[in-house]
């Protein structure tokens, strides 16, 4: 399950807006997708190091993910992602994962989200990343993404171009 229509129509608006900043834009919107669907936000990143940290209070589960956008099919691992969640996760006990958005495919696929373990530095099809989705996860977050774009969509296309993620910081802290 993917994105709605609506949220996949506003996400686009909000690159044309904030072209420079979108791909932190869309990860600030997955943090606060995690804290609407009961997560405390362990940490989110704009700088240096894994993207998101997320704790399930009720389970103990710890997650970490590195959030990868693309305008096109191909999605690019650096060496630097492999070894921040490999890290988080010999350090700390997080289980690594990567989240991935295509635009091209959100509407279809919406976020994919694939185990860290089975992804080595490289270029990937999305497509093929989303054979690997971990889809119960995945469908939860695609539910109340769209439903935190939907949200946050006048806001980030009214703000002034730079600010969003400024923005989402002082209204929706995060």
């Amino acid at each position: 399950m993917g994105l709605s229509f609506k949220a996949g129509r506003q996400l686009e608006e909000i690159r044309e807006r904030h072209e420079r900043e979108f791909g932190k834009v869309v990860q600030k919107l997955l943090a606060l997708t995690f804290v609407e669907i009961g997560y405390k936000l362990a940490e989110e990143r704009a700088v240096q190091g894994v993207d998101i940290d997320v704790l399930c209070e009720e389970s103990g589960r710890k997650m970490s993910f590195e959030v990868k956008t693309c305008q096109g099919d191909r999605v690019d691992i650096g060496e630097k992602d492999v070894e921040g969640l490999r890290t988080r996760h010999e350090v700390d006990g997080y289980e690594p994962y990567f989240a991935v958005l295509a635009l091209p495919h959100c509407i279809a696929e919406g976020w994919i989200i694939v185990p860290g373990d089975m992804v080595r530095k490289g270029e990937y099809s999305s497509m093929r990343l989303a054979s690997w989705n971990v889809s119960e996860l995945a469908e939860r977050i695609n539910r109340e993404f769209s439903k935190t774009v939907e949200k946050t969509y006048k806001d980030l296309i009214s703000c002034a171009r730079g600010g969003a993620q400024a923005l989402l910081k002082r209204k929706y802290g995060i």
